[in-house]
């Protein structure tokens, strides 16, 4: 189904969603080994502005931060109306962990602008409810926020030399007020689990988008006949070529080129995928085959060489850097004697 410009080609739910949108799935989430969560719920959904690559993996991991803050909703405020409830408070270091693996002057700026993109995007939400006694349908429209107020607080020192002002980037507070409704999704459970690491080994160009799109496909055949495979086809129409990213093209065999391309990359890079390519079956489709079941995909992307420790593991040790956070964590100590 063909869908206006303003829905961004968005698809109906029986058909291939946005990479960032999912509908309600079953299983455990525990069972995925993976450190962050994208959105969105049931419905169509649209959005007032794409989301690039490295917007997805912000928004993931302030997803990440909510739903460890709120494991399940609090009984004080179950519906999350508090703005308090759904605040989510981090660092720019532990930020720039999750989404880059890395930190450095550059980083901290495009998390920045990031930030600022994502405040200032709306999401479309369609949901159609069905009364099959009544043969009815009751359709709601909403608007509503990725992100409410941002605020970014950081300390002022006596401090000189560029390397001195680097080596606070890491310690600017930060507090990202999630959307009410976006936050209910979370909370919720109707999310898609994205491995960042994997994401950013992928990078931001066109198989980083197929892959998303792939991990919150929620159309998967029966499995394979020794059950360790699933396979999908996913027709390339108008509503898939909008998700996929590949719309632009103005020739279908371009885009398909493309796509083929992408799909080379995602099975070199996730040990979870078979198969990843253009197919002409009843049409020409995108055929994709994997594992079966979260668990046996995170099993396979464990030891995979991608798989980032973190900063402070994956990198020496700055002594300026720790020296001058200290610094900071004594002067707003409150227990700290002040000097004369």
């Amino acid at each position: 189904m063909a869908q206006s410009r303003r829905w961004q080609g968005q698809a109906p739910r029986g058909s291939l969603l946005h990479p960032v949108w999912e509908p309600v799935t079953s299983g455990d989430p525990a069972d995925e080994a993976f450190v962050a969560r994208c959105l969105l719920g049931a419905g169509w959904v649209g959005g007032s502005r794409r989301l690039s690559m490295l917007d997805l993996r912000v928004w993931a991991a302030l997803c990440a931060l909510l739903r460890e803050q709120l494991p399940t909703p609090p009984a004080e405020d179950p519906m999350l109306g508090h703005i308090d409830t759904r605040t989510v408070h981090t660092t720019g270091y532990q930020l720039a962990e999750r989404v880059y693996g890395d930190d450095g002057g550059k980083n901290y700026r495009l998390l920045r602008r990031s930030l600022i993109r994502l405040r200032g995007a709306t999401v479309v939400v369609h949901i159609v409810e069905r009364d099959p006694e009544l043969a009815a349908e009751r359709i709601t429209d909403g608007y509503v926020a990725l992100l409410g107020d941002l605020w970014l607080a950081r300390t002022r020192l006596e401090l000189h030399t560029p390397r001195e002002w680097g080596a606070l980037k890491g310690t600017t507070s930060l507090r990202a007020e999630v959307g009410h409704w976006t936050a209910q999704q979370i909370v919720a459970g109707r999310t898609t689990w994205l491995d960042l690491d994997l994401l950013r080994e992928l990078g931001t160009g066109l198989s980083a988008r197929t892959w998303a799109a792939l991990e919150a496909w929620g159309c998967w055949p029966q499995p394979s006949i020794d059950g360790s495979c699933e396979e999908t086809a996913i027709g390339l129409g108008e509503p898939a070529c909008q998700s996929l990213g590949v719309a632009h093209y103005d020739r279908g065999r371009d885009a398909r080129r493309a796509l083929d391309r992408a799909g080379q990359r995602i099975v070199a890079v996730d040990p979870a995928y078979e198969l990843v390519r253009c197919e002409r079956r009843a049409g020409w489709c995108l055929v994709v085959r994997r594992l079966r079941g979260s668990r046996a995909r995170a099993q396979a992307r464990a030891g995979a060489s991608w798989r980032s420790p973190g900063i402070a593991a994956g990198r020496r040790e700055r002594p300026l850097r720790a020296e001058v956070r200290a610094q900071v964590r004594d002067s707003l100590d409150p227990a700290r004697p002040k000097p004369l």
